[in-house]
């Protein structure tokens, strides 16, 4: 399909900010626009804040940065026009450093003339209502504080997100407390003097939460019972620290390399606030934000200084521009869930009866969302060879096809990934043995259990319909299962363990054809299910339950 075709769906932003300017072209365009997948983005690294305070006094933005701005603008422009995207739908935002510089004026004058575009100047309100909606288009389920750092300011806001779509958002507070804001302060300032502005912070932060950010009893109440709130960041000050954490993972190496809906205790978050990592590049932080650690660090410090009790800590991509896409979506879009929005490009023929299926073998309690991912991807990499379906499954959620995929947590990617890898029959090679343990740690031994238990009923489903096609007069068998108490079966959030291996699982297979071929697949399919319950069977970091398997043939 030509750009010249899809093109009335792509919209492109620009977002002038305080460290850079970030450009984008987004496809919204059904099925998958919950997603709203990226098709092109880049950054400019001119910062807007330094070229004001490089003398040490706040001065007009240079004529020669202004020109590198409007330059860079118009080669977007050329990348606009070659996708096909009309000039109504590139829409141009400015934070910070744009608001407030003394030549404003001036540069959205020359912007304006040189590129047609006219500029929104957000103000710290709408900035950081659009940043918490941006965190809201990045993670399924949010309910807490949303904090998102920019290079001059950092906004907070409270965020509860309902299944329907619909988001509720207490008042945005803005403090000037950015990335570079806080260097340039520090630069100035000896150490006493830098914790006397931590210690402002930490002030500041307790009356934001005490006053101004008028935090709802519903939401108190979650937090008092979680020993804290869940606290939701984004800003690229943050998602470089999420990137310093995720490199000293305990899980090591760490297999996801998507900053997006990684998440961590407050303990590990509130680490490592000592001296910033002498190896950038091991880090993935650029040189900029490595010279930037101190003051992220003195954030941090500031928050965990503060009566804001932090029970875990979640790294969001989204920002400003995805707020913007984001909350132009309808209701019944934002309601998706963005794991099965970004699997219906391959949804299969006869998804409703399969994921019928898959639901009959399956525990109530084990998502929705998480099988109806599974059934629409049940035959995408049926024409990879062989030898590497299992391998190209495994890494389908990390790197391959639903690396781009917005919304997903690291739980949710890595049990997808087992799921799909033993629906293929699970045989990797030595080379992604450790990917495969490291995936298998961060859904923990139960949770991993239960995804190679879906993925072997998926393998079954997919050996019995090949094209993905139930016939209304060729049903091949019906699936029942009896479960232990929904509190022993391991699936809950942080569990570790299953019931006693006194309890056990039920599944029992009706064959309801005569067909030879088919009586043979059901039971190699149930001598696979049977083995998956015995120890000996068991992977490193797994830990599951038996598995009793009865067939019977209709009328028999």
């Amino acid at each position: 399909m030509g750009f010249s075709t899809v093109g009335q769906h792509y919209q492109a932003l620009v977002d002038i900010g305080s460290n850079g300017i970030r450009f984008s072209i987004s496809d919204l365009s059904p099925p998958h626009s919950r997603s709203m997948p990226t098709i092109y983005q880049d950054r400019s690294g001119i910062s807007l804040y330094d070229a004001q305070i490089s003398s040490g006094t706040k001065v007009p933005i240079p004529a020669a940065v202004i020109e590198d701005v409007l330059t860079a603008l118009q080669r977007f422009k050329r990348i606009c026009r070659d996708f096909g995207v009309d000039d109504s739908n590139v829409r141009v935002v400015a934070t910070e450093a744009t608001r407030n510089a003394i030549n404003r004026d001036h540069l959205l004058n020359e912007i304006g003339q040189r590129t047609g575009w006219k500029v929104q100047l957000l103000a710290k309100e709408e900035e950081g209502r659009l940043g918490a909606m941006g965190i809201a288009s990045s993670i399924d389920y949010v309910e807490g504080i949303c904090m998102d750092m920019g290079g001059g300011s950092v906004q907070l806001t409270w965020v509860i997100k309902q299944p329907n779509g619909h988001i509720e958002m207490g008042p945005s507070v803005s403090f000037p407390y950015g990335a570079a804001a806080l260097i340039s302060a520090l630069s100035k300032l000896g150490s006493q003097s830098g914790n006397d502005l931590q210690a402002d912070i930490t002030t500041k932060l307790e009356a934001a939460l005490e006053n101004d950010l008028r935090i709802p009893s519903t939401l108190l109440e979650a937090a008092k019972q979680s020993d804290g709130f869940n606290i939701y960041l984004s800003g690229g000050g943050f998602r470089g620290w999420g990137f310093l954490l995720m490199s000293n993972d305990k899980n090591q190496p760490y297999p996801i390399p998507i900053i997006n809906g990684y998440s961590v205790s407050s303990s590990t978050f509130f680490s490592k606030l000592s001296e910033p990592p002498p190896d950038v590049a091991s880090h993935r932080i650029s040189s900029r934000r490595q010279s930037q650690i101190p003051a992220i660090q003195l954030l941090i410090r500031a928050l965990a200084q503060s009566q804001m009790h932090v029970s875990t800590v979640t790294f969001a991509q989204g920002g400003v521009r995805e707020g913007l896409l984001y909350g132009g979506l309808p209701l019944s879009v934002r309601a998706q869930s963005s794991f099965v929005a970004a699997t219906l490009t391959y949804t299969p023929p006869s998804a409703a009866a399969l994921l019928s299926l898959l639901r009959n073998a399956t525990p109530e309690c084990i998502d929705h969302e998480l099988l109806a991912s599974t059934v629409n991807l049940l035959y995408v990499h049926g024409p990879v060879s062989k030898d590497v379906r299992a391998c190209a499954a495994l890494r389908s959620t990390t790197t391959g096809i639903l690396a781009s995929a917005n919304g997903l947590s690291h739980r949710n990617r890595a049990f997808l990934a087992l799921v799909l890898c033993e629906r293929w029959g699970a045989g990797v090679p030595n080379a992604d043995t450790e990917f495969l343990f490291s995936i298998t740690r961060i859904c923990g031994p139960s949770i991993s259990w239960w995804a190679k238990y879906i993925g072997r009923i998926a393998q079954g489903i997919g050996n019995l319909y090949p094209a993905g096609v139930v016939r209304d007069d060729d049903n091949k068998v019906a699936l029942e299962a009896i479960f232990p108490p929904a509190k022993r079966l391991g699936w809950d959030k942080g569990s570790e363990a299953l019931g006693s291996q006194t309890e056990s699982c039920h599944v029992k297979f009706t064959i309801l054809s005569n067909d030879i071929e088919t009586v043979g697949l059901v039971n190699q399919w149930a001598t696979d299910l049977t083995k998956l319950g015995k120890k000996k069977h068991w992977d490193r970091d797994i830990l599951g339950l038996p598995v009793n398997v009865e067939v019977t043939r209709k009328g028999i």
